[in-house]
């Protein structure tokens, strides 16, 4: 299955196919590893870590990571701060599992406490400046999809999952920056990220869940939107249609035994360099 079969199933015009290519077009392609990344900023991080365990983590985070907007937490019990070793490296990650003090510790260091309209969409946040990354996470529920929309009994242990989800997610990303120097808010991307969060979290990929977070599955999802939000109508149709193609193909895959013999990083690279076309292949084979 191919792009030109996804132009003609949506009777796409000149003008249509030419904005679906760019779209669709691989950013990875040609893209060569990139040297070994400065990780000093660690350093400030383990001494993060230790304040922490010494005076408590709601303290760390005010004193250490916002002293000049400190958060008034609502559940500083839930807190957490670990140092994660990704596939990318080591990664410090502050989990926030009270969606209050998620939005408002966002608020505070991402955009200097102005709260944004759409912070209530926001489900962590990547922080990344000249001295320091860490990432934010928070426990609601993945894609704003409820368990019982895939069929999972328990909504607590879903909002536990979707925090390793998108543990998985956020590192991907990191790990694409860190590895060929990109990072693109595309589909192509999110499908990879998804993808290994889901598998993290679950030990499995099902192309149901990912379409349901996209919105492409009606449901309480519309992720698709924010990749596809530039797009004329009957592109973005058709970029759901290669979407979902490709996402049954990654099902496909990950039940080969090439999968399994891989390493997360492989899988990452592997996704990278196929493309949405490679991926919408994977369905036929």
């Amino acid at each position: 299955m191919t792009l030109t079969w996804i132009a003609e199933e949506y009777k796409l015009d000149d003008e249509e196919q030419l904005i679906f290519n760019e779209y669709i077009l691989n950013r990875f392609a040609g893209a060569k590893e990139t040297k070994a990344p400065d990780t000093s900023f660690l350093e400030l991080w383990d001494s993060i870590l230790y304040y922490a365990g010494s005076f408590g983590v709601d303290k760390a985070i005010n004193d250490k990571v916002c002293p000049s907007r400190p958060v008034r937490f609502r559940s500083p019990e839930t807190l957490e701060i670990k140092m994660y070793q990704s596939c990318a490296g080591k990664i410090p990650i502050i989990y926030v599992r009270d969606t209050a003090d998620f939005e408002q510790l966002v608020t505070n260091i991402a955009y200097k406490g102005i709260r944004p309209d759409n912070i209530s969409a926001t489900g962590a946040s990547f922080i990344s400046g000249k001295t320091t990354r860490f990432i934010i996470l928070s426990a609601k529920p993945y894609s704003n999809v409820s368990a019982s929309e895939l069929g999972l009994p328990d909504e607590t242990e879903w909002r536990e999952k979707s925090l390793l989800l998108r543990r998985g997610h956020e590192c991907t990303h990191y790990f694409t920056k860190q590895t060929y120097g990109i990072t693109n808010n595309i589909l192509h991307d999110e499908i990879i990220a998804d993808f290994v969060g889901m598998y993290e979290a679950f030990g499995s990929y099902k192309a149901e869940w990912f379409l349901r977070f996209m919105g492409i599955i009606g449901g309480s999802g519309n992720r698709l939107i924010f990749y596809t939000k530039d797009l004329p109508e009957n592109v973005r149709k058709a970029v759901a249609g290669a979407a979902e193609t490709a996402a049954y193909g990654l099902e496909s895959w990950s039940q080969t035994d090439s999968f399994s013999a891989m390493t997360e990083a492989q899988r990452i690279k592997y996704m990278c360099k196929a493309g949405l076309e490679g991926m919408m292949s994977l369905k036929d084979k």
